[in-house]
């Protein structure tokens, strides 16, 4: 099962050339917290806060990443949580 608003950045391991990136990998958000970010903003460039935490699975170290919505100076901490995501305890999943 894919966990909401997270992915994960691994090694390159095909990365021929300085051109190619050093880690790859993506990150499934949903689409009610893209539509809240949108909501707060006209600006063409939208802000998608990024967390990050390095871990290791099966002897591969990567980076595995949490999307949320942009601190803003004097936003309380309730203000900025969205409601209560499901949890899936599949152990066997690299990343949480």
């Amino acid at each position: 099962m894919d966990y909401p608003n997270s992915g994960a950045l691994w090694q390159n391991k095909r990365r021929d050339s300085e051109k190619h990136p050093n880690l790859q990998g993506n990150i499934k958000v949903e689409r009610s917290l893209l539509k809240a970010i949108m909501a707060e903003t006209d600006d063409e460039l939208i802000e998608v806060a990024l967390s990050g935490w390095t871990r290791e699975y099966q002897g591969d170290k990567f980076i595995s990443l949490k999307a949320s919505k942009p601190y803003k100076k004097g936003e309380k901490k309730e203000e900025q949580k969205q409601a209560p995501l499901p949890v899936d305890n599949d152990d066997d999943i690299p990343f949480n």
